[in-house]
């Protein structure tokens, strides 16, 4: 594996309290590996900078099966590599120290690196890492980088599709961390990313964030309240190219038709449940 200075780390298959008790049933899945490969690890392998590396974060228990699937993909993407660890708390030892591991593999610039977070239903922009590496300079050391202005895309139709765009400052969408040679720091253990800028300076970078999809599978997966854009299967993939996104194919996401108010309560529901166990 070459040493780069830009690092993702990608939570796959970790489980936490507040998994679903489904988390490894084929069809679950099947289904998130389709969203991967269609659409997070496309994003991946059509930057324009292909300097960077990113780790999957996945449980030991992931079946024997899905783990043959990653090694094939890490064989066939230089880029990509597992980390298998034992089922933890979000901040266990053997979350953390998986995490923290990562440092062997940093080539540092100006003695720093960058290491980002997304998830494992989201893309961002073709230009990603290039923009990131404007930020390998000391003086930049201990802020965190976010690409605030994001689009969240939900599939209606077989060929239709709802765009909202929004500004989250401390979205978890290429959120990003620059940090020093003589004391390695990530994003994952920073704490809440939503709360990162209380203790950190953060530089909100202009132009297009990252995509979220909405597959009804994850917590808080859902639009929200507010202005949506109806697209079809060739605006979207107008509105994509126009804006240095890859063509993705979002077919790969279930259907799901919009309730306001159902997606509102249970946002509410699932964010409560997720601070809880956070807390605990």
């Amino acid at each position: 594996m070459n040493k780069t200075p830009i690092i993702g780390l990608i939570r796959y298959s970790c489980r936490a309290t507040f998994t679903s008790k489904k988390y490894f049933s084929p069809k679950y899945l099947n289904y998130r590996l389709n969203i991967f490969r269609n659409i997070t690890l496309k994003s991946f392998q059509n930057q324009t900078d292909k300097d960077f590396n990113i780790f999957l974060l996945h449980s030991v228990n992931l079946p024997d099966e899905y783990k043959e699937i990653f090694k094939i993909l890490e064989n066939q993407n230089a880029f990509l590599h597992n980390i298998y660890i034992n089922d933890s708390e979000l901040e266990g030892s053997d979350y953390i120290n998986a995490v923290e591991s990562t440092v062997e593999y940093v080539n540092y610039i100006n003695d720093t690196a960058i290491n980002f977070r997304i998830d494992n239903d989201d893309a961002v922009p073709d230009n990603f890492i290039e923009k990131l590496k404007q930020f390998l300079n000391p003086e930049f050391i201990d802020f965190v980088i976010s690409f605030p202005n994001i689009s969240i895309i939900q599939r209606t139709g077989k060929n239709k599709y709802l765009l909202q765009k929004k500004y989250f400052p401390s979205n978890s969408i290429g959120l990003a961390y620059v940090t020093k040679k003589n004391n390695y720091k990530t994003i994952m253990t920073l704490g809440d990313h939503g709360k990162v800028n209380q203790k950190h300076l953060m530089l909100l970078v202009p132009g297009n964030g990252g995509i979220q999809t909405i597959n009804g599978k994850n917590i808080m997966n859902s639009l929200y309240l507010g202005y949506t854009t109806s697209l079809s299967k060739d605006s979207m993939s107008s509105l994509l190219k126009n804006n240095n996104y890859y063509d993705f194919d979002f077919t790969c996401l279930n259907i799901c038709k919009r309730n306001i108010m159902l997606e509102t309560i249970i946002k509410s529901i699932n964010y409560a449940k997720k601070n809880i166990f956070t807390k605990s």
